[in-house]
């Protein structure tokens, strides 16, 4: 199962040359803001994760820019360093691939526009009702022969 994510794009980084060994290391972040909004109190839950695109996968983001809806395959990985007797954990979240945001709509798919996506917060709307429903009259009542008023059984 792939890891994916989907937000906007809040700010695309430079390309960074570091060099590694005998190598150039290329590497480029984004983050995303896949902040929510709880439906019941409108309250904004904040959500800014920060992925790495490394190698060839650094130019993959050059067709995009902030504000663009997109959806995000990453890996996520970790690490243990063992120095001078204190261990320290790493977590690595490496993005390769972008994409657009899709959605599917009917079982088929439409691209949605990249259009900042401004969330209201719900409002309840709860009016008192003003009339209570009418019971129905027990004991029925009954005509001069002792039978149902409205008898509308078949019998």
């Amino acid at each position: 199962m792939a890891n994916t994510i989907t937000g906007r794009i809040l700010l695309i980084g430079e390309v960074e040359n570091i060099p590694y060994q005998d190598k150039i290391l290329r590497k480029r972040e984004v983050v995303l803001d896949c902040s929510r909004f709880d439906t019941m109190t409108g309250e904004k839950k904040e959500n800014y994760p920060k992925f790495e695109f490394t190698g060839k996968h650094v130019d993959d983001l050059n067709n995009y820019q902030a504000g663009q809806f997109v959806t995000v395959s990453f890996l996520l990985s970790g690490r243990k360093v063992e120095k001078e007797g204190k261990t320290t954990y790493f977590t690595n979240i490496t993005a390769y691939k972008i994409e657009p945001y899709q959605r599917y709509n009917n079982g088929a798919q439409q691209a949605q526009p990249s259009q900042p996506y401004t969330p209201q917060p719900v409002v309840q709307n709860h009016q008192p009702q003003t009339t209570a429903p009418q019971p129905t009259p027990f004991p029925p009542d009954i005509d001069e022969q002792g039978n149902p008023a409205k008898d509308d059984l078949p019998f």
